[in-house]
């Protein structure tokens, strides 16, 4: 990987001196996608890396940035399980009352309510295996885990994708009815073994958002939407994780 890393650093060196780049998409989230551009990739391949076998993230310039390190759907003994949780343990759409969604950060270190009358909580189980969420009801009584993810798929994902990664700071700034970003700095990291996975999730540094909704216009209007749940993690505690080598 040593030509890989070396031809990025050139490429981002070059990139920086222009400064303020203008976003190559019309909306305000372009940063990732005007970077991955000007590197000459195409970011269309979700389960490898962006660049040369090398991740690529784009970041907010603040500590606690949050930033999605894998996208793994859940496992279970029911069929679609993100969409069994939001059915079983959701709350309504805004606008489509019918439709119940599932939105929230989950944790191993804390109970989080997510909608009206339901708690959650990761449980990683070494015996088993296997990283479970934990329902709990209004009143904080443990009611079901039957949804998890296997320590395997996890390390697979995780060794596949995130091998290295490249995490760049971004300064962003609006004007002229256009959205402009400074890429002010780059770190190179490698992943570090699949304990210091397991670690940081234990303690809280990595956790697991839900990201399901409702289609809000289109042909599929007024149905479910998975966006897809992932692991993530806040860019001040990314060295849990991965050790930085440039």
């Amino acid at each position: 990987m040593k030509n890989e890393i070396n031809e990025l650093i050139k490429k981002y060196s070059r990139i920086k001196k222009e400064g303020y780049i203008k976003s190559h998409v019309p909306y305000k989230n372009g940063a990732g996608i005007t970077l991955e551009n000007l590197l000459g990739s195409s970011g269309a391949d979700f389960c490898i890396p962006d660049y040369n076998g090398i991740e690529i993230k784009a970041i907010r310039d603040y500590p606690y940035a949050e930033f999605d390190l894998v996208n793994i759907s859940p496992d279970g003994s029911h069929y679609y399980p993100s969409q069994w949780i939001a059915n079983n343990f959701g709350y309504p759409d805004k606008d489509f009352k019918d439709i119940k969604i599932f939105k929230g950060n989950i944790n191993a270190v804390r109970l989080t309510k997510i909608g009206l009358f339901y708690y959650f909580k990761l449980r990683i189980d070494r015996t088993l295996k296997k990283v479970f969420i934990q329902v709990f009801n209004y009143n904080k009584e443990f009611i079901n885990e039957d949804i998890y993810w296997d320590f395997d798929s996890i390390e697979k994902k995780l060794n596949q994708k995130l091998k290295y990664l490249a995490l760049f700071n971004v300064k962003k700034l609006y004007s002229n009815n256009s959205y402009y970003y400074f890429y002010e700095k780059m770190n190179i990291y490698t992943l570090n073994n699949f304990e210091y996975f397991l670690n940081s999730l234990e303690n809280g540094k990595i956790f697991v958002t839900f990201k399901t909704g409702v289609f809000k216009s289109g042909k599929y209007i007024g149905h479910f939407q998975d966006h897809g749940t992932a692991f993530r993690i806040t860019k001040n505690n990314i060295e849990s994780l991965f050790k930085k080598i440039y």
